[in-house]
C-alpha cells in the first residue's frame, strides 16, 4: 500500500471516487464541508460532480444545499484531498494502484502540474474579488452609519446588559441592504418599498443575490482598524444577534471603548457587551474583538501602535465547548504580545445554584 503522501502526488477522480465509497455522507456537517473543501482544493469545478454524487447518499441530501456550500468554499483553502484520503484511509481504504507505463505517468504529472496552475490562478481571481468586496463594502459601511444611523445613549438591549453606548448608533428606521454578484451594494427604504420588496423576492434557488434586513432601532458597532479607518459593521439586534455586512473585511478589526491614552493597561474581550461591562467597572480602554478566532489579529495590530501598554484578555470561558476555544486563544494571544489572561470565575455561583 502506498503511503497517502505518495498517493497524493497524482490523484485522479477516480481515485477520489474510489475513496468516497468509504465515507458516510450523513456525517456532520463539518465533516462534510470538509470533504468539499479538500475536493474543490485539489479539482477546483471539476470536482462538483464527484462531491454532489456523494453527497446524494444523504438522507439530508437537498441539490441547493449542495450548490450554495460549493460555491462558499474558496479553491487553495487549507484543506486539501490528503485530508479526504486520510479519513477514507481512517475508515477502511487502501490506495494501491496498479503499475503504469511512462507515457501514463507522464499524463497524470501533466495533469496534475495542469490542475496547480489552475488553483494557483483560481486562488489569485478570489483573493482579487475578496479585496475589492472589503472596500466595496467599507465604503458602504460609512454611508449607512452616516446616513441611515444616529446616535444611540441606550436601547432594549443595552438595558437588558445593563451597559451604556460606547460609540454606538442605531438604525432611523428599516433599511434592506443588498449585496449584488457585480461588487455593488444598495438600498431599500421606506415601508411600502420594503414591503414589495420580499412580495417580489425570488427563491433561494434562483436568487443572485444577498441581503439583510434590519430594524429601526437595530444597534450598530462601527469596526475599524489600527489606524481608525471604518471597514464593516456589526449589527446587534434587540434579541442580541449579531449580524456583519457580506463580503466585509473582519479580521484585525475591532471597536475600541474609551480613550488609549487614559491608562497603561488595555482590555481586549470578544463582545461589546463584555468590553463596555469592563470599561464601566475599571476605566480601561477596551477593544472589542468580536470573537475568539480574531483576538490574535487585533492584538498584535494593537501591540505595534501602544507598545507600552499592558494587555488583558478578558477571555470567554467556552467550558462547555471542545478545546475551549475562549481561554485557549486568549492564552495564545496573550503569549504573542506578553500580556495577561482573566477569567470569570463563576464558581460561586454555581454553588450557590447548587
Amino acid at each position: 500500500m502506498k503511503t497517502i503522501g505518495a498517493a497524493m502526488q497524482q490523484t485522479t477522480l477516480q481515485d477520489l471516487h474510489d475513496a468516497l465509497q468509504y465515507l458516510d455522507p450523513n456525517c456532520s456537517r463539518d465533516e462534510w464541508v470538509k470533504v468539499g473543501m479538500g475536493i474543490k482544493n485539489e479539482f477546483g469545478d471539476a470536482g462538483f460532480d464527484a462531491f454532489d454524487s456523494w453527497s446524494a447518499g444523504s438522507e439530508r441530501y437537498k441539490p441547493s444545499d449542495v450548490k450554495s456550500a460549493w460555491r462558499s468554499i474558496k479553491a487553495g483553502g487549507g484543506t486539501t484531498i490528503k485530508t479526504v484520503f486520510k479519513m477514507a484511509i481512517d475508515n477502511g481504504l487502501t490506495f494501491e494502484r496498479e503499475p503504469i507505463s511512462p507515457e501514463e505517468q507522464a499524463r497524470l504529472n501533466a495533469e496534475f502540474a495542469q490542475r496547480a496552475k489552475e488553483r494557483e490562478a483560481q486562488e489569485a481571481e478570489d483573493e482579487a474579488a475578496r479585496q475589492r468586496w472589503h472596500g466595496v463594502v467599507a465604503d458602504f459601511s460609512r454611508i449607512l452609519v452616516d446616513q441611515f444611523t444616529k446616535p444611540v445613549n441606550s436601547n432594549k438591549y443595552l438595558a437588558t446588559k445593563k451597559v451604556a453606548s460606547f460609540g454606538l448608533s442605531s438604525f432611523k428606521s428599516a433599511v434592506i441592504v443588498i449585496f449584488r454578484p457585480n461588487f455593488t451594494a444598495e438600498t431599500v427604504t421606506g415601508g411600502k418599498e420594503i414591503k414589495q420588496f420580499f412580495a417580489d423576492l425570488p427563491d433561494k434557488e434562483s436568487r443572485d443575490f444577498s441581503f439583510l434586513h434590519f430594524k429601526r432601532g437595530d444597534l450598530v458597532m462601527p469596526l475599524i482598524d489600527i489606524n481608525k479607518a471604518l471597514w464593516n459593521i456589526q449589527v446587534i439586534n434587540e434579541q442580541g444577534t449579531k449580524l456583519f455586512l457580506k463580503h466585509g473585511r473582519k479580521a484585525g478589526l475591532f471597536h475600541f471603548i474609551g480613550k488609549a491614552s487614559s491608562c497603561n493597561i488595555l482590555a481586549v474581550c470578544e463582545g461589546y457587551a463584555t468590553g463596555a461591562s469592563i470599561h464601566m467597572a475599571t476605566k480601561w480602554p477596551c477593544a472589542v474583538a468580536l470573537d475568539a478566532g480574531n483576538l490574535m489579529a487585533v492584538a498584535t495590530e494593537l501591540k505595534q501602535k501602544l507598545v507600552d501598554k499592558s494587555f488583558i484578555f478578558c477571555a470567554d470561558d467556552d467550558a462547555n465547548t471542545k478545546g475551549n476555544p475562549g481561554v485557549s486563544m486568549a492564552n495564545d494571544a496573550a503569549a504573542a504580545v506578553g500580556g495577561f489572561v482573566a477569567i470569570p470565575d463563576f464558581s460561586a455561583v454555581v454553588d450557590k445554584a447548587a
